[in-house]
């Protein structure tokens, strides 16, 4: 293996391209804010169709699913064998499907799992994916969650919000960096600069803090009115909508909240999102 491959993954809706904006800030080191249209340094995604299409010789509108996820091993070994680390965003599991890997470790060489908590993930999926609460709240309580095929994506297999944590953070040997988006957003500069150290780079606190701003929910949002956001799932879709912490007690009913903590509480309580007596912390 050459550079190998390293992960950018998290649960959709949980600051994936946040930290993909702070890296292309943080390494071009320019003089005003990138382009979030431009997202080069991560440039790659596993549910990225060109790959594909490049890996299979042909258009994904030929190909199913079964033949589409055969090409996940080929497809990252491609991007393993690069002379130069390749950074991939994945909102994939980290386990099989219909007896294959969805991320191959041995083509991989760390990982950045990003954990937002399960309230404001599901509110923000109804609206990304335009679903009632209800329907999202069970959504991400569902073993068979996962995204479709479509002219944007390829399928991605997410599994229950809790699940999927645990299948990134469960690997004996395997240690991704963990952060959880709340606190990227209660101290930027301390998140960021766990970053920084868990990618080795040297320690520059005033470019750290120059790529923090410049990837600010403000900037990113602003550019987002003013030329929209290519990554964006349809055309009247707010991509950047608010990044609230807690936005989810004005959306969520009593009832919702304790289906989600029934089912995710354990993993809400490892990471802070509950106190001692299981109630909700952000």
């Amino acid at each position: 293996m050459a550079g190998g491959i390293l992960w950018l993954a998290s649960y959709p809706k949980s600051g994936n391209t946040w930290i993909r904006i702070f890296l292309e800030n943080l390494f071009r080191d320019a003089a005003r804010p990138v382009s979030i249209n431009e997202l080069n340094v991560v440039g790659f995604g596993d549910a990225h169709i060109p790959l594909y299409e490049r890996i299979g010789g042909r258009p994904i509108a030929g190909m199913d699913d079964g033949a589409i996820h055969a090409l996940r091993e080929p497809l990252q070994r491609f991007l393993a064998n690069r002379p130069e680390t390749s950074i991939v965003k994945t909102h994939n599991l980290l386990g099989e499907h219909e007896g294959r890997p969805l991320i191959h470790l041995e083509h991989s060489m760390g990982a950045i799992y990003i954990a937002r908590n399960v309230f404001d993930v599901t509110v923000s999926l109804a609206r990304h994916y335009n679903l009632a609460i209800e329907d999202a709240v069970e959504a991400i309580c569902s073993p068979a969650m996962r995204t479709p095929t479509t002219g944007a994506a390829v399928f991605q297999v997410l599994g229950r919000w809790c699940d999927h944590y645990r299948s990134w953070t469960g690997i004996p040997g395997f240690e991704p960096l963990v952060l959880r988006y709340e606190d990227m957003k209660a101290r930027p500069m301390k998140a960021f600069d766990r970053v920084v150290r868990f990618l080795k780079l040297p320690a520059n606190p005033a470019r750290v803090a120059k790529a923090v701003k410049f990837s600010s929910f403000e900037e990113v949002a602003r550019q987002e009115r003013a030329g929209g956001f290519r990554e964006r799932v349809r055309e009247d879709q707010v991509f950047f909508h608010s990044g609230r912490v807690g936005g989810w007690r004005q959306q969520l009913t009593p009832g919702q909240v304790t289906r989600l903590i029934e089912v995710h509480g354990e993993v809400l309580t490892e990471l802070g999102y509950l106190d001692k007596q299981g109630r909700p912390t952000v």
